[in-house]
């Protein structure tokens, strides 16, 4: 089967990508073309059914980032890079014999430039260099480099927007269009393909959802009912509550669906949800009832899900957060056998510390993010600092009255 793209872009990227991939069976484009960036949101709302979208650029790309919210395709863009950046200015130097000095160029990023520059280790002076940012203006885009050609400061203009190198065309500003290589096309789209595999593999995975009423609660049936007709699910009832049997995709795309949310918030007065995905329906099934079971009183409105790969996901719909609930890091089995800290908890702290701008924080900041007591918060530090892997650093005073606080600091690999 064919793996479908959607191709985002400007004519001359689509009539490339199309000659590009011409001959492969695999991969079938569907190209959407703008005459500027600022067109690509609303050609998302002319996507036929496709399997990934590709824009030609970060400047559409982001454009259209509002949109693509609620995409569960992959959906990713040719990135800017330094092989490019090196063919286009060895072009220019070679056939039209301009001086770098003496050229204006947009890039998405200053560094790639002078990392050209550096690889060839020469001292050379920079082009005119304008960074583009996500908001950038086409018109202030064009601006730039015509304001330095007047000046007579350039003498030619290189821009990464096709719809820039037709503006400064018509306004006779010598211009050239920035040289996508080949192979960074190919590659990109290779990616396309690959997450788009997987993407399908993922959402057509089993997963069984478990269904465990409250005490004295009523019309759970017609509930489930409705529910399952959301998820596209089959269900039973058995002796400990309701099973429903549908696929990861369809619990994805009910969590953006606002009928789904709308009938879980009355659902989850009446019962306690969980989700499991496996191989097998046995494997989702155990994974499902793990889930269920780390459901407490205080989660009453959330329910989570357990994936293949023993990650948990949740609480929905508050957060789509993911805890792996098993470790197999070396450093990290070996943290866990010697403080006796289950995965989870491992994973809770993995994912503090990444998700902490500041490297020193306090048994409170902690506590917070785990949403435990400090006390729960101090025992677990407290393990922590026995074997080495936290370190006291310091301590603060936060009132003129009380103890100070105690100031930590990780010290083993968080990535």
């Amino acid at each position: 089967m064919k793996v479908k793209i959607a191709v985002i872009g400007s004519h001359d990227f689509c009539q490339r990508t199309e000659q590009l991939v011409a001959d492969r069976q695999d991969i079938e484009l569907h190209s959407y073309r703008y005459d500027e960036p600022k067109a690509a949101p609303s050609l998302l709302q002319t996507l036929k059914p496709c399997d990934a979208i590709l824009f030609s650029g970060s400047l559409p790309y982001f454009y259209a980032q509002d949109r693509l919210i609620d995409f569960t395709i992959p959906v990713l863009y040719l990135k800017q890079d330094e092989t490019a950046i090196a063919i286009t200015l060895l072009h220019i130097s070679a056939k039209e014999q301009v001086d770098l000095n003496r050229i204006s160029i947009d890039v998405r990023e200053k560094s790639l430039i002078e990392n050209v520059l550096k690889d060839l280790n020469q001292a050379l002076e920079l082009p005119f260099i304008h960074a583009l940012d996500d908001g950038d203006n086409l018109q202030d885009i064009v601006a730039y480099h015509k304001l330095l050609s007047i000046q007579g400061k350039t003498d030619m203009a290189i821009t990464s927007v096709h719809a820039v190198y037709e503006q400064l065309q018509q306004q006779q500003i010598p211009a050239y269009k920035m040289i996508d290589p080949e192979s960074s096309i190919l590659r990109t789209i290779e990616t396309a393909k690959q997450q788009a595999i997987l993407q399908k593999s993922k959402a057509a995975q089993i997963a069984v959802g478990l269904i465990k009423g409250i005490p004295h609660s009523k019309d759970l049936e017609t509930s489930v009912e409705k529910m399952a007709a959301l998820m596209k699910a089959q269900w039973n009832e058995q002796h400990e509550g309701y099973t429903l049997y549908t696929t990861m995709g369809n619990i994805e795309f009910s969590l953006r669906n606002n009928e789904f949310l709308s009938l879980f918030q009355t659902f989850a007065t009446k019962a306690k949800l969980a989700f499991g995905c496996g191989e097998t329906i046995v494997d989702a099934t155990e994974n499902a009832r793990f889930a269920l079971n780390l459901i407490h009183e205080s989660d009453s409105q959330s329910f989570y899900m357990l994936d293949a790969n023993k990650k948990l996901h949740g609480p929905f719909p508050q957060s789509n957060t993911a805890i792996a609930m098993k470790i197999n890091e070396p450093v990290l089995v070996e943290m866990a056998d010697k403080t006796k800290l289950s995965p989870a908890n491992i994973s809770k702290l993995l994912l503090f510390s990444q998700s902490r701008h500041a490297k020193q924080f306090t048994a409170t900041d902690l506590a917070l993010h785990l949403n435990v007591t400090r006390r729960t918060a101090e025992r677990t530090l407290k393990k922590m600092v026995e074997f080495n892997y936290i370190t006291i650093v310091g301590e603060e005073m936060t009132y003129r009255q009380g103890r100070p606080r105690a100031l930590y600091e990780f010290n083993f690999p968080i990535f």
